[in-house]
């Protein structure tokens, strides 16, 4: 990875080990929260295609939409695709509207107790 990469690595995704962080996280995680020193770096390290990739095999949560729809205007995709979202699976225990928990049925005799 690179000492300098492995510098960003351990500032960004602190909760794992350099050697843990795949490249294409680490620079999706660079482009969202990176400094513009961190960020001249992996370009210089990586080049643009680097970050061009990272972008289009973005995971969900890994752009908020300012820098999603930022980082499509710097490469010249558009119009901007819509974020990755994540997939939850209907469940008895989350309502159809806005995903809130419904109490369960042990939540009931919890309260009346």
């Amino acid at each position: 990875m690179g000492k300098q990469l492995e510098q960003i690595a351990k500032s960004l995704v602190w909760w794992k080990p350099p050697e843990a962080v795949s490249l294409p996280y680490l620079v999706r995680r660079t482009m969202e929260m990176g400094t513009p020193e961190m960020l001249a770096m992996v370009r210089r390290k990586l080049g643009e295609s680097a970050l061009r990739e990272a972008l289009v095999g973005a995971e969900p949560g890994n752009f908020s939409d300012r820098s999603w729809n930022y980082w499509h205007v710097v490469f010249g995709i558009r119009p901007t695709p819509p974020l990755p979202q994540r997939f939850v699976p209907n469940s008895p225990h989350v309502s159809s509207e806005i995903g809130r928990a419904t109490p369960s049925p042990a939540d009931s005799v919890a309260q009346a107790g």
